[in-house]
Formats: C-alpha cells, structure tokens, sequence
C-alpha cells in the first residue's frame, strides 16, 4: 500500500515524492512538480484533469416545484 508524499499515478510504479515541509506551500508544489517530471520522462504520462461540474452557487434560489 502507498502512504505518505505524492505517488506515481502509473500502475506497477512504487516511485513517491515526499513533501520536505509539510507547512509550506512551495514545498508540496516542489514534490508535485518532480512526480509529473518523472511520470513524463520515464513512463511518458501525461495525467489529465476531470472536467468539473458545474457547481450551482448556494445564492441562487431553489427552483420551487409547480403546482398541480
């Protein structure tokens, strides 16, 4: 099981990058940034981001149901 940092998100890979300081922003960047160098260079992954869905905006006024 992988535990800790960021891990290479290809199968069959145990690569992980961990986080230096877990309180900096710049640090967990860093590590990110190192797992998708080597997910390119060695594996030749590229990982593509899920669209998102649109998210209804909690001020919007709920659709009240017709009556019948």
């Amino acid at each position: 099981m992988r535990s800790g940092g960021f891990p290479c998100r290809v199968d069959g890979c145990s690569a992980i990058w961990a986080v230096q300081d877990p309180k900096a922003m710049t640090s967990l960047f860093a590590a990110s940034a190192k797992r998708t160098a080597h997910e390119e260079a060695v594996h030749g992954y590229a990982h593509q981001r899920l669209p998102e869905a649109p998210r209804r905006s909690s001020y919007h006024p709920r659709a009240t149901p017709k009556s019948v």
